[in-house]
């Protein structure tokens, strides 16, 4: 069984967040974690209900915040589906889960879409230029892998959990894409 971090928090693969951690459950969660070297998945909830579909992380990176409690930077893996879930006793997550295939990688080659493709990673340069705290998880981002912006547009985003769900759903980033270009357009307008 896999551990799972409910949060209304949505990362996909290569994406990058700091926690903060304090509860009892996730503090064992982060020990076991880190002791097992074993990613865990972030998960979005509704009400008492986990969605389907969440992102494998890795705990990359600790540090004591001013305040005193643990902080975490985790990083997303891969995208997973839950196909099960229970609480233990102290009311952590755990779950079966099955991968999902990574969304193929697009490094700007087909000239026909290359504009849109240079749209999308410029709007995202402009959004880490306007937030510099969120662009320095980021030591070498990919802005001229399509897929790399589209992912980090949709973790930026503010779409409702539904509409997380169906993006993480997809098999490739052709939706977001679409989505992604579509908004920039009527941004120009």
């Amino acid at each position: 069984m896999t551990k799972l971090f409910p949060l209304p928090l949505f990362l996909l693969p290569g994406g990058r967040a700091k926690l903060r951690i304090f509860e009892p459950r996730y503090l064992r969660l982060v020990r076991e974690c880190s002791a097992n070297q074993q990613g865990f998945v972030l998960a979005m909830m509704q009400g008492k209900r986990l969605y389907r579909y969440g992102t494998l992380v890795d705990i990359v990176d600790f540090e004591t915040l001013p305040d005193g409690l643990l902080g975490i930077t985790i990083a997303g893996r891969q995208r997973v589906k839950i196909q099960s879930t229970e609480q233990e006793a102290d009311k952590l997550w755990v779950g079966e889960i099955q991968a999902l295939n990574d969304w193929p990688h697009d490094e700007f080659i087909d000239q026909e879409e290359n504009e849109e493709k240079m749209r999308i990673a410029a709007g995202l340069k402009n959004v880490f230029a306007a937030h510099p705290d969120h662009a320095e998880q980021y030591e070498a981002p990919y802005f001229e892998d399509l897929t790399w912006s589209c992912q980090r547009w949709l973790e930026i985003l503010p779409l409702s959990n539904a509409q997380k769900q169906w993006f993480i759903a997809q098999e490739s980033a052709e939706e977001a894409k679409q989505f992604i270009s579509q908004l920039l357009e009527q941004e120009v307008e």
